[in-house]
Order: structure tokens, then sequence, then C-alpha cells
């Protein structure tokens, strides 16, 4: 009981030194200027994952949702939209989505 005391009583004690330090990776002002993003294109689903796709239906990046409902881009196919998130630096052309707001009903150029 007595260790477990003292224990305790470091970790408190070292708890507010672990939050002031800097991150050592990046500036702040770096970090926040990358990590939100947005995209404008439509979405379309490939090989079983979801795509946004440019004008000229280019892949634009493979899309992720943030959350654990994997189909939230189910009902936003063959429609435009803007999406909200980050680029994933651990796999290439995947952006993560934690924020999707359709722009269009249909995808490509009215006519």
């Amino acid at each position: 009981m007595k260790l477990q005391m003292v224990v305790l009583g470091i970790l408190i004690g070292l708890a507010p030194q672990a939050g002031s330090k800097p991150a050592q990776d990046r500036p702040a002002s770096q970090t926040a200027s990358e990590a939100r993003q947005s995209l404008t294109g439509c979405i379309d689903e490939q090989n079983g994952q979801y795509v946004l796709l440019d004008d000229q239906m280019q892949k634009i990046a493979g899309l992720q949702s943030a959350g654990s409902d994997r189909e939230v881009f189910a009902k936003y196919v063959g429609r435009k939209v803007q999406v909200s998130g980050t680029r994933s630096s651990g796999q290439k052309g995947v952006f993560t989505v934690t924020g999707i707001e359709q722009v269009s009903s249909s995808c490509g150029k009215a006519k």
C-alpha cells in the first residue's frame, strides 16, 4: 500500500512536466496547417474502396473514415462532395475523412 502511494505521488509530480514538452517532430504551426485540409470531388467505389475523383474522373485520393462507420461514403457515390480531414502519412494517397458535405447531387459538368 505504501509503495503504491509513493508511485502515485511520483506520477502525479511528473504529469505537469510531461505535458509541457514541445513536440520534437515539427513546429506546431506547421503541424496545424498540414493537419486540416479539405478536398472537393466526386465519390466513387473502386475495387471495394471509396475514392475521390476530380472533374476528369481521375483519382484524387483514397478515402478512409476517421470513425468506425466504413460505409459512410456509400450514400455519396456519384455525388460531388467536399471532404475535410487529413492526408495519411503512413499510406500514400489516403485521405482520412472527419467531415463530409454534399456540393452537388451529381458529378461532372452541368450541360
